[in-house]
């Protein structure tokens, strides 16, 4: 008993956001603790105290800790405002604990942050796990700290020493799964839905400028087949309904076929896990393909993802990004859609290089290679340890960022948090001002919220091959309409989101999300705001449609036509009329463009029946099913009808 009593307390701190019941195991301080605890001489010197892995008051999670002799902080951009108050408060309440931080938010060429915070004693710069069993083992007994790798401190003279970093070396990484680092908690907090990170692999052999792993550009350290594996049992075992693949590159092996088709197997014999997402290979190739298709053939994923982040050849030199080329893309999207697998897109606004111009065209370039699917916009961050962070290279692209307040998409509202987080955002470079970049993030709201989402996707794709218009040049005609008539829904919608936008390149956090009660007690990306709220009064929307149509000199009876068409062709949350008759195959025509065929239109009669004839159901539900889970699976787009050919 005395032994035990003599033992050290050791915490961790990994603070995540509860989504309704669900939240993640905090996985990169389990590693941590994993790898020290293997080591006996650790066992023998410290205990190991709880993990902090939920947002709790600041002052009634220092209070949990008993006697703490070191506190470890795991940070990043989602929680370390939320780290730095709970390290004040540690710090007041237990004067002699120690505090350490590691994690992407420790500056990895830097021991300035323990001069900007007094209240922290050690910093862990890259990857923590055999630097903190070296300072736990040096702590026990009383070693000198400057022999230690990767390791930042204050010296007798209260100056900052960092020491040199570890050497790349590849070593056993212990799991904090199979280790049962994580066992206790299931008890402790019988609430809640884990879901748990799986990491296959770790390293990036990319430098991209924008992505703070780029900065280290190790070789990658594969974790054995056998842990991978059994890290899969295990979360089937514990039920655990989602897993996320933190690899920087899932596809990029070759045995990444063998960890896929593990997973289904696990699926098929346990009912676990229901469903995985991963972060695939940059290059996306036919190896991603099939990984994608065998996913999606069980369910265990939402789509595939070809991220491009751009498609301007300057901003992707300045970034260190390569991008599949067009016809690869092609071939790729060819394939997914043959086999039916949703595909969604990610772009990031504000790159070095982008221009208000290059930015709407490789949208546009997006949508003509018949990519309709799914697409997301973000803001570029500057993550402290990303290239696009750095003084110099901020300077030579005049880069200028504003601090904005994060705010959760799809959270609750009302879940005011004591500590906000915030973001650096780009909102302006040499090429792109800040006008400019307000502008870009209206047209592309215009696109998600009414071409991806479906409101205009088949009016779209008509004026494209009929009138040859650039999607861009739409999407532009669009957002000048709706300013110069400003009393119609669209000019009401875009005068909200450009006001929205405006204030967040001013610093507004708020402005990057949207509640209302009607769509449920979520907070919303504006993008999607913009589809529900034109869904909403869809009558209205496609009544004053033509006014806006007939400057593409449209017969007056083929634009009405078309405009039922395709509005029935949009899922709202009450189902369209039992059939609709038409005069254009409209069916076919689209058919073929999605085939990637010219398209032509026939003055044929059709019927098109619905059999799907659901009760109506609340917007809330419709919202959170269909826009919320559903819009990167397609479930905003009417596929089930029957067509019947008027025989001539």
């Amino acid at each position: 008993m005395n032994e035990k009593k003599n033992k050290k307390n050791i915490y961790f701190a990994q603070a995540g956001v509860l989504y309704g019941v669900n939240a993640y195991f905090p996985y990169a301080s389990g590693c941590v603790a994993a790898f020290a605890w293997s080591n006996p001489a650790i066992r023998d010197s410290y205990r190991l105290g709880r993990f902090l892995f939920l947002r709790e008051p600041v002052d009634q999670a220092a209070a949990s800790f008993e006697e703490p002799f070191l506190v470890a902080f795991s940070n990043y951009v989602w929680n370390f405002e939320y780290h730095k108050a709970l390290a004040r408060a540690v710090k007041k309440r237990f004067p002699n604990c120690l505090i350490l931080f590691g994690g992407h938010h420790v500056l990895n060429d830097s021991a300035a942050q323990l001069e900007e915070y007094p209240f922290v004693d050690y910093l862990i710069h890259g990857a923590g796990e055999r630097p903190f069993e070296q300072l736990l083992l040096a702590l026990a007994r009383d070693g000198d700290p400057r022999e230690l790798p990767s390791l930042s401190f204050r010296g007798a003279d209260g100056k900052p020493v960092r020491t040199p970093p570890e050497p790349c070396e590849d070593y056993e990484l212990p799991s904090p799964y199979l280790t049962g680092i994580f066992d206790s908690l299931f008890a402790e907090y019988p609430d809640i839905l884990f879901s748990m990170t799986l990491e296959t692999n770790r390293g990036c052999p990319y430098g991209c400028a924008f992505c703070d792993w780029g900065t280290v550009r190790h070789a990658l350290h594969r974790m054995p087949m056998e842990r991978v594996k059994a890290e899969i049992d295990w979360g089937a075992r514990h039920k655990v309904e989602y897993f996320y693949c933190a690899d920087g590159n899932f596809g990029i092996l070759e045995r990444d076929d063998e960890i896929v088709d593990y997973l289904i197997e696990s699926k098929r014999r346990t009912g676990y896990p229901k469903k995985i997402n991963a972060c695939f290979a940059k290059n996306s190739n036919e190896t991603v393909f099939r990984l994608n298709q065998k996913l999606s053939e069980q369910g265990l994923n939402s789509g595939a993802t070809l991220s491009f982040q751009s498609l301007s050849p300057a901003a992707l030199e300045n970034v260190g990004r390569k991008n599949l080329n067009f016809e690869q893309f092609h071939e790729l999207l060819s394939l997914y859609n043959q086999a039916n697998v949703p595909v969604y897109t990610e772009l990031i606004l504000g790159l070095p290089g982008e221009t208000l111009e290059s930015f709407a065209q490789g949208i546009g370039a997006l949508l003509a290679a018949g990519m309709h699917g799914a697409l997301d916009v973000f803001p570029c961050e500057l993550l402290p340890n990303a290239k696009l962070s750095n003084p110099a290279f901020k300077e030579e692209h005049g880069i200028e960022g504003i601090r904005v307040r994060q705010m959760l998409r799809h959270g609750s509202p009302k879940n005011q948090d004591e500590v906000p987080e915030y973001s650096d955002i780009i909102r302006q470079t040499k090429t792109m001002p800040v006008e400019d970049w307000i502008t870009a993030y209206l047209f592309s709201t215009l696109v998600q919220g009414f071409h991806s989402l479906g409101l205009l996707l088949y009016i779209a794709v008509f004026l494209h091959w009929e009138r040859e218009l650039a999607y861009e040049r739409f999407y532009f005609d669009l957002m000048a309409y709706a300013k110069a008539n400003p009393s119609t829904l669209m000019g009401e919608l875009l005068l909200f989101h450009e006001e929205r936008y405006r204030a967040l390149s001013e610093g507004s956090g708020e402005s990057l999300v949207y509640y209302h009660p009607r769509f449920g007690e979520v907070t919303w990306p504006l993008a999607e705001a913009l589809f529900l709220c034109a869904a909403l009064e869809a009558e209205r929307f496609y009544r004053e449609l033509p006014a806006f149509l007939r400057q593409y000199s449209m017969d007056d009876e083929l634009l009405r036509e078309l405009i039922r068409f395709q509005r029935a062709m949009v899922r709202l949350p009450e189902p369209p009329p039992e059939q609709q008759l038409f005069d254009y195959d409209f069916h076919g025509y689209f058919a073929a463009a999605a085939a990637g065929q010219r398209p032509v239109l026939h003055k044929k009669r059709i019927t098109l029946r619905f059999p799907d004839q659901t009760p109506p159901v609340s917007w809330a539900d419709y919202a959170r099913e269909n826009v919320w889970y559903g819009r990167r699976k397609g479930l905003l787009k009417r596929k089930e009808y029957q067509i019947e050919y008027e025989e001539s």
